[in-house]
């Protein structure tokens, strides 16, 4: 089966792993032809660390992350 996910931000990648973990082939759609940088940190609340680590994301979460309670 097949599944188009429309946008590649952070909610539209995650959809596409899940679909793809689910059997699904999937094509994502991105308006911006560049993904870029922005400089910005995000907070990722613990169930979306959970999805995370479901979606096999977990260890470059953690090498990329900086731990909250040292902030």
């Amino acid at each position: 089966m097949k599944a188009i996910v429309i946008g590649g931000g952070i909610g539209g990648m995650c959809a596409a792993l899940a679909l793809e973990k689910s059997g699904y082939q999937t094509e994502v759609y991105e308006a911006v032809s560049v993904i870029k940088p922005v400089g910005a940190a995000i907070s990722i609340w613990p169930n979306g660390v959970k999805c995370l680590n479901y979606l096999g994301l977990g260890e470059q979460l953690r090498a990329l992350g900086g731990n909250m309670a040292m902030m």
